[in-house]
């Protein structure tokens, strides 16, 4: 069995060799939303606009968007501020990594914070960029890419100053803090020693920042600009101010006010002018190119003001995607609201369905399409009708006599709708458009049920809530019997279920949040004669031992992808090992805590984590019938740019011999799936030489059939 212990999960991510891929970068994908954006910055003729998960940029000679993606993977995840550095750009983000990227290459380096840490502004001087944190102030020699200092104690020795923001004007730093402006001499003084800072208190507002025009410091609050000379206020403006910027001497002015946003600008001569932003827009950065101003802010991405045009990237899922769901072969991504997205051949499409909330799970085929909702029941979706329970006949039932009709999962099998109607006495539902069924599932706490698994020849799985005892029931559709599965009667390790897969041999392999276990059937008659479930072991001890798993799921090869709070591992129960595994640290995932995952008919699988939407190409997705549109790619191919081999079009179960000109067996796999990806490495994990490789297809007598040559240089 599998021969690592549970002790060394946390190092698996070091020691695993896998058995297929290099994990290229190029494989990975990002989904996510990118038209409410936060922060706009101008660098070497592009416009960068920042979401809270990702980025795109405006080319602003082609007037091109590219989406962030793996040409240019940035290490953090909210940018704080946007700096240039000779040839660099520099974005220093929320988790105190700092980016310096000149074109394609991005160095990386990190701030000592504790996780408590806020970073608030950041500022360039000379060949130091100077971050304000709610720990003090970091130095970053900008030259040589290190953290160079640390001001913790300002004005004071015994207490740290939380700095909002800091700006630099005549041979003078000026740091700001929640109640104070503190001013030292940058020739003169010794920065570390507390006593070499003045202190300004004269308002109560916490500083947003600063500009400078006509040779004078200005900072300002949330309601007020004013000059460090003196205790009066220059000019107050009756309302919130976002944020300030200046250009061709005039001050520009971004606030809200009766709960409207303007955009003004002030030349110290004249009073403030607005230049009328479109009411509709919500802005949240704005800044200058080529004498135009440009806005960003949320659903509309970027727009230029001057023109009147927007520019906004497409091919992009709902907002704030929570959960991720595939039917046939189709990926939906679901938010919170009345609206989807749907994933199919490399392009999403975003739908939103009038009255109809909180979207919980589809079903989907040829013919038909059903939407299951949180609070509204079932959407008809080709029909355009609801099915509640006011529908003829209807078997459906609010919750508890509340408004919410909840409908957890829905599943189009033989013919029928079969329907999980939360809350329910009878919360199993079937209707063939013509008849309504309902199901004694259990009473009370089965009353609760989460989801539907089907085995494909006559047995439900059914998950329950966690909250309400949770456990697992089996139905029988044909019998039309139940049996549950409990810690109680032994047929479970934990009745905190979160996940049950049923992979090509009938194993049932189910997740919780006491680790992994499995069932070698899935029929209800074969569940209750066998005394207990099976663990995953290497013979001495059990794997994945007291570890959270979020969910499962089986790709085209078998393998059982496993989500778990430390990352995902990819587990091969053939020949009981883990063959690959993807977190922070290896990959572009920007969390360990996975919340689930899903794939398309082509291998692509969709990973859901707390910080977004990302996709992992397998290359390996629903099997050929014949080798007719069989491909290798690329071909020829230079070894020395990372590079890997797809195999794509593959029948199910292939034995691949690649093989040098003189007959040396190089590579040999047993593959179940339509596709696999080769990293040129042989047996030994060696990479190759260049020169013609042969690629044999195996039949099952063990003849050889000669696919194609690879030309490696």
């Amino acid at each position: 069995m599998i021969f690592f212990r549970i002790f060394t999960l946390s190092f698996l991510f070091i020691f695993l060799n896998p058995v297929m891929g290099s994990f290229n970068r190029d494989i990975w994908r990002y989904h996510y939303n990118l038209k409410d954006i936060k922060k706009l910055f101008y660098h070497e003729n592009k416009l960068y606009c920042f979401a809270d998960k990702g980025f795109f940029y405006l080319d602003l000679e082609s007037r091109n968007i590219i989406k962030n993606s793996v040409d240019l993977i940035l290490s953090g995840i909210e940018v704080i501020e946007s700096l240039k550095y000779n040839n660099y750009l520099v974005f220093i983000y929320s988790s105190g990594s700092i980016d310096f990227i000149k074109g394609n290459d991005v160095h990386t380096i990190n701030l000592d914070i504790s996780k408590n840490t806020t970073i608030n502004s950041a500022k360039k001087h000379g060949n130091n960029i100077y971050i304000s944190t709610s720990d003090g102030i970091f130095i970053v020699d900008a030259e040589n890419k290190i953290i160079k200092e640390k001001y913790e104690y300002i004005y004071n020795s015994s207490n740290k100053i939380s700095v909002s923001f800091l700006d630099f004007f005549d041979d003078k730093i000026y740091v700001a803090s929640s109640e104070n402006i503190y001013i030292s001499d940058l020739k003169t003084s010794n920065l570390q020693d507390y006593s070499s800072w003045n202190k300004l208190s004269f308002f109560n507002d916490s500083i947003l920042g600063s500009y400078t025009i006509d040779n004078e410091i200005y900072f300002y609050s949330s309601n007020s600009i004013f000059s460090v000379t003196g205790n009066n206020l220059d000019l107050k403006i009756e309302g919130d101010i976002l944020s300030l910027k200046t250009f061709n001497n005039f001050l520009y002015i971004l606030y809200r006010k009766d709960q409207s946003l303007f955009l003004s600008y002030w030349d110290k001569k004249s009073d403030i002018i607005d230049l009328k932003l479109p009411q509709d827009l919500f802005v949240n950065d704005f800044n200058f190119y080529d004498e135009n101003i440009w806005v960003v802010g949320n659903s509309f991405s970027l727009y230029n003001l001057d023109n009147q045009i927007f520019y906004s990237p497409d091919n992009y899922p709902v907002n704030d995607v929570n959960k991720i769901y595939t039917d046939n072969g189709l990926v939906y991504a679901f938010s919170n609201e009345n609206s989807f997205s749907s994933y199919k051949d490399g392009q999403w499409e975003s739908e939103v369905l009038m009255s109809f909330d909180s979207i919980s799970s589809v079903s989907y085929g040829e013919n038909y399409k059903y939407f299951g909702s949180f609070s509204d029941g079932i959407l008809d979706y080709n029909n355009e009708i609801i099915i509640d329970d006011n529908f003829p006949n209807s078997k459906l039932k609010r919750l508890n006599n509340s408004s919410k009709l909840i409908i957890n999962d829905l599943e189009y099998v033989n013919g029928k709708l079969w329907i999980l109607n939360y809350g329910s006495e009878t919360p199993l539902v079937s209707w063939d458009k013509l008849n309504w069924e309902s199901y004694n599932i259990g009473t009370g706490f089965y009353h609760y049920p989460q989801e539907l698994i089907y085995n494909n020849s006559e047995t439900f799985w059914i998950i329950n809530d966690k909250n309400k005892f949770g456990g697992v029931t089996l139905f029988d559709i044909n019998k039309k019997e139940k049996y549950h599965l409990t810690v109680s009667n032994n047929k479970l390790k934990s009745n905190n279920i979160n996940s049950v897969a049923i992979d090509k041999n009938n194993y049932v392999w189910i997740g919780s949040d006491q680790g992994l276990f499995y069932y070698n059937y899935s029929s209800l008659d074969d569940i209750k004669k066998i005394n207990s479930y099976l663990i995953p072991n290497d013979g001495n001890t059990n794997i994945f031992q007291n570890i959270n798993i979020k969910d499962i799921l089986i790709d085209y090869s078998n393998n059982k992808w496993i989500a778990t709070d430390q990352g995902i591992f990819v587990f091969d129960s053939n020949d009981n090992k883990i063959i690959h595994s993807f977190n922070s640290d290896n990959s572009p995932i920007k969390s360990d805590n996975i919340i689930s995952l899903n794939t398309t008919d082509s291998g692509e699988i969709f990973v859901l984590t707390e910080y977004g939407l990302l996709s992992y190409n397998t290359y390996n997705g629903t099997p050929a019938q014949n080798y007719s549109d069989l491909k290798i790619y690329p071909n020829p191919i230079k070894i020395n740019n990372d590079p890997r081999i797809i195999i794509s079009g593959l029948v199910d179960k292939n034995i691949i011999h690649i093989t040098n000109q003189s007959g040396r067996l190089v590579f040999s796999e047993v593959y179940e799936g339509g596709g696999l990806v080769w990293d040129l490495k042989d047996q030994n994990k060696i990479k190759i030489s260049s020169g013609i490789y042969l690629v044999f297809i195996l039949s099952e007598d063990g003849s050889k059939k000669l696919i194609e040559k690879i030309l490696v240089i």
